[in-house]
């Protein structure tokens, strides 16, 4: 059985998820630690991230410090962002961010599956047009979409590296993923 734990994030209500299943744990996005440490249920296997804007990615550093080597899955724009301020935005913040420990990220292809425990999978799909670092994680019947689709939110393009066009075929192959299945969004109502 899959449980999804809700957390919303001090930074512009950015989410993280805790997914949780048989004594592991995988996190979507990291952004507070102290709510993920106490919704964590077994071990803590990997992070699985949406993008790397700084509002998704701002507590990764601390989370390494308690769980060195985990993995942290991302796509090729995903790894670039967890190294650079200025592509995720974090010099602009009172918290510029860098990934501390660049060997334990792990890119991954459109189409990539993780196997998370006993039969879970985790399939990233490429939803790029928020940002080109933007992945959707589908596993089971949860999707989790980041930013690249949020239910009633038009999707923020006007970041550099946006495409408007991107993101809205984006969120049509987000529509066609969800059906049948529940979407975890990158924020929360504020």
């Amino acid at each position: 059985m899959v449980e999804i734990r809700q957390i919303v994030n001090r930074v512009f209500n950015s989410c993280s998820y805790v997914v949780s299943l048989q004594g592991q744990s995988w996190l979507v996005d990291c952004g507070d630690v102290a709510p993920v440490l106490s919704a964590i249920k077994g071990n803590l296997c990997g992070v699985l991230l949406t993008h790397t804007h700084f509002d998704h990615i701002y507590g990764l550093n601390h989370l390494l410090s308690l769980f060195p080597g985990i993995p942290i899955y991302t796509n090729k724009e995903g790894k670039d962002g967890l190294l650079s301020d200025k592509l995720n935005f974090s010099r602009y913040h009172e918290e510029p961010f860098v990934l501390d420990v660049p060997d334990n990220i792990h890119v991954v292809t459109n189409g990539t599956v993780i196997t998370l425990q006993n039969g879970v999978m985790a399939r990233a799909v490429y939803t790029p047009g928020h940002s080109p670092s933007c992945v959707t994680w589908v596993v089971n019947d949860a999707v989790f979409t980041g930013d690249s689709y949020i239910p009633g939110i038009k999707t923020v393009t006007i970041f550099p590296h946006s495409d408007k066009e991107l993101a809205h075929q984006s969120e049509e192959l987000i529509l066609q993923l969800s059906n049948g299945r529940h979407i975890y969004p990158g924020h929360a109502p504020q």
